[in-house]
């Protein structure tokens, strides 16, 4: 057998399911990513991207992408550590980490991308290439060390521009999206320690052997395998849709709907209202006068004596079920 046959016979066979894995993750963080592109574009309220909620989907998303990151790294140097390939792949995703700085920084200098998660994956991944054959109990060290980090060694010291991705300072910076080396490496070295774990009961089982059934589990898990590509280019395809619908007047009425939430909402309760009630009163109102068409109500402009008497009618409904 020639030298090549040998490599390609050693190679390990790519399971498909962490494809999908990494395919859903990446839907997941889209998904979220489109809150702001909703939020930018007036679509959503400001605040829409950062309420808890969706502040603890992102961080979801975050920590599995990460975790994937180590669960391949494991995977694609089964046996020998490839250091060509990975070598290759650092340096598209260097790339790609300055490529987001440079283009967010373009969109919005005041919020732009200088340690995201392509950067933490690009750090993160030089670092965790030693712990694929380290000894088991190192990585453990390593994971228990970058998560409390944060807690243990913050200090204002490490605000500093040069030294503040670290994680262990004491402010926030103001950007677009923040995943310092600590406590988020801790995700990558964590899925590359459960990786090396379970990897002697994976081959043969049912995780490794599965295949995509359907259309939508294939075009997943082909995400997943070119997840980079795709990361890269979902946010301009989103932008240039919502740009499109907004630019036909889509954003319009929602932008004055929100306007004239906000002014509802401080009526009421200056009106002696509680939180709860104005929110469901307001929320009424809205419903009602989109239901019956009149959205111009919104702006209370050119409203005729026949929409006066419905919009009168719609605020006395709402007010009744307070």
């Amino acid at each position: 057998m020639s030298e090549a046959g040998s490599v390609a016979s050693r190679a390990p066979a790519r399971i498909v399911a962490v494809d999908f894995a990494r395919g859903a993750a990446l839907i997941a963080m889209a998904a979220y990513h489109l809150s702001w592109d909703l939020a930018y574009f007036g679509l959503a309220p400001p605040t829409f991207p950062v309420t808890p909620a969706m502040r603890l989907f992102s961080h979801a998303i975050a920590a599995t992408f990460l975790a994937l990151v180590g669960v391949s790294l494991v995977l694609a140097h089964q046996g020998a550590f490839h250091r060509k390939p990975f070598q290759r792949r650092l340096a598209i995703i260097c790339g790609a980490a300055a490529l987001v700085t440079l283009a967010s920084h373009f969109l919005s200098p005041g919020n732009a991308i200088y340690f995201g998660i392509l950067h933490c994956i690009a750090i993160s991944s030089l670092l965790a290439a030693p712990l694929v054959e380290a000894p088991l109990a190192v990585v453990v060290a390593v994971i228990a060390v970058v998560f409390a980090a944060p807690f243990a060694l913050a200090n204002a010291a490490f605000n500093p521009a040069p030294v503040v991705w670290l994680g262990l300072g004491t402010i926030l910076p103001d950007t677009f999206d923040w995943r310092p080396l600590a406590p988020w490496s801790g995700y990558v070295f964590l899925g590359l320690a459960l990786t090396r774990v379970l990897r002697p009961r994976m081959n043969g089982s049912k995780a490794a052997e599965w295949r995509p059934k359907s259309f939508a589990a294939w075009a997943v898990a082909w995400a997943g395998r070119h997840s980079l590509a795709v990361y890269l280019i979902h946010q301009p395809v989103l932008f240039a849709i919502l740009f499109a619908a907004t630019s036909l007047g889509l954003g319009a009425t929602l932008r004055t709907e929100e306007r004239f939430r906000s002014v509802c909402f401080s009526a009421c309760e200056r009106g002696g209202g509680s939180s709860d009630n104005c929110q469901r009163g307001c929320q009424c109102v809205i419903d009602g006068l989109i239901d019956k068409n009149l959205t111009i109500a919104f702006t209370r402009e050119d409203l005729d004596p026949a929409q006066q008497a419905e919009f009168s009618a719609v605020i006395h409904a709402c007010v009744g079920k307070r």
